[in-house]
């Protein structure tokens, strides 16, 4: 598969018959309690993990979820039972990694079998960034790369990050895309050469946005929600009221970073909220003056605001929401941005798993008209910006460097 002048390799490219496969897929979902709330990824993948098992394929599935000191930082058994009847065998699962217990059931398994590993991030190395060289001497690289014939990149998601499952194992192992990672890479292609793009930015992750925001704007109009749009709004100088100290914790050196990017190029961000009162009452007031109450959702001007500029678009990406859409209040703007974008007639791509679930919310027969909807919106965001993706990279160093060859079946 050719993809933005590199060529990676998918699964109809090698034969998996009696393989020991290593498939790195992304399960990460939303949890609460310890217990998981959405199995959208989990069905995604399981697609890529039923057709290795049905290939004959030693399958072992490596993933992650949530971040060291995260309230959804947990082991992967709730995962594995999940896959069982999706992938339509038992599934193995592991409390280990790479320990003795890890690599004597990997090294145990026949054509068919099933083995989850226990959560990659409990290592320390995973949790970091570099370049290919360090990855691949990484202890989890060093100790499970022997114990396989084939690597599998399918956590598109994760594909933006320099870390050793992601993009170590492809410097040491013939390594071919999933199911999903190839999936993402030809439908997010459709909309990168597309001169006229906007982007609806929402959503709490800002540390990752503020990454990725100066080459966005240089890639389109850039209109904001959820807490991205009031760091964008503090950065701009707004008093945000009762919020000033919600995105005071995000940390200086996010919001010093808001200001870089403004210093680069113009982000849109709401000229009226949607504010909740210390009473419980909800009203619409204009940014910059003194609200009375947290934004909780972007007001009717700037409904009206983005929308004109959706209007002028040939593709829209949407990622993230534009307010705090678990409660039924505040889902009238994502709502609204979203038909908006759907009734446009522009190309629409819906990244992220918040803004994928807000489509629920509008008319049925507008859903029809997404372009494409992706599992991943950081990562999304980070290949629309044109930016670097490790994990595809790496798939591609390998293509090259085992398959093209013809060294593999």
């Amino acid at each position: 598969m050719r993809f933005r002048g590199i060529i990676v390799g998918t699964m109809d490219d090698l034969n998996f018959w009696g393989k020991r496969v290593l498939a790195r897929v992304d399960i990460n979902s939303p949890m609460k309690d310890g217990r998981l709330l959405d199995r959208s990824r989990i069905e995604a993948h399981a697609k890529t993990i039923r057709e290795l098992h049905e290939s004959g394929a030693k399958v072992v599935v490596m993933a992650h979820q949530g971040r060291p000191g995260g309230d959804d930082f947990d082991h992967l058994e709730q995962h594995a039972r999940a896959l069982e009847p999706l992938v339509g065998t038992s599934v193995k699962f592991v409390k280990d990694v790479t320990g003795p217990e890890a690599l004597r059931i990997i090294d145990s398994l026949e054509p068919g079998d099933v083995l989850v590993l226990d959560n990659v991030r409990l290592l320390a190395e995973e949790n970091i960034q570099a370049e290919p060289e360090r990855l691949v001497k990484t202890l989890l690289v060093r100790e499970l790369a022997p114990h396989f014939d084939v690597y599998v990149g399918d956590a598109f998601a994760t594909a933006h990050r320099s870390q050793p499952s992601v993009a170590g194992f492809p410097y040491v192992l013939p390594s071919v895309a999933g199911r999903v990672m190839e999936s993402e890479l030809r439908g997010l292609s459709k909309v990168l050469d597309v001169s006229s793009r906007s982007f609806f930015i929402g959503g709490s992750k800002v540390d990752d946005v503020v990454k990725v925001m100066p080459n966005l704007i240089g890639k389109g109009t850039v209109m904001t929600g959820g807490l991205v749009a009031l760091t964008f709004a503090k950065a701009y100088g707004q008093y945000l009221g009762p919020a000033e100290d919600i995105v005071k914790s995000l940390g200086v050196e996010v919001i010093e970073g808001a200001r870089r990017v403004l210093e680069k190029g113009k982000v849109m961000v709401p000229v009226d909220y949607v504010v909740e009162r210390p009473d419980g009452e909800v009203e619409v007031q204009e940014a910059g003056q003194e609200l009375s109450g947290v934004p909780k959702d972007v007001g009717p001007t700037t409904v009206a605001a983005y929308r004109d500029v959706i209007d002028a678009s040939d593709a829209v990406i949407f990622k993230g929401t534009a307010g705090v859409v678990e409660d039924p209040r505040f889902r009238r703007g994502t709502v609204a941005l979203l038909e908006a974008a759907l009734k446009s007639g522009a190309f629409v791509l819906v990244g992220g798993g918040h803004a994928s679930a807000a489509l629920s919310w509008v008319e049925e027969g507008l859903r029809k008209a997404v372009g494409y909807t992706s599992t991943a919106g950081g990562a999304m965001l980070y290949l629309a910006a044109g930016l670097k993706m490790p994990g595809v990279e790496a798939l591609a160093y390998s293509y090259s460097k085992f398959i093209a060859r013809g060294g593999w079946p």
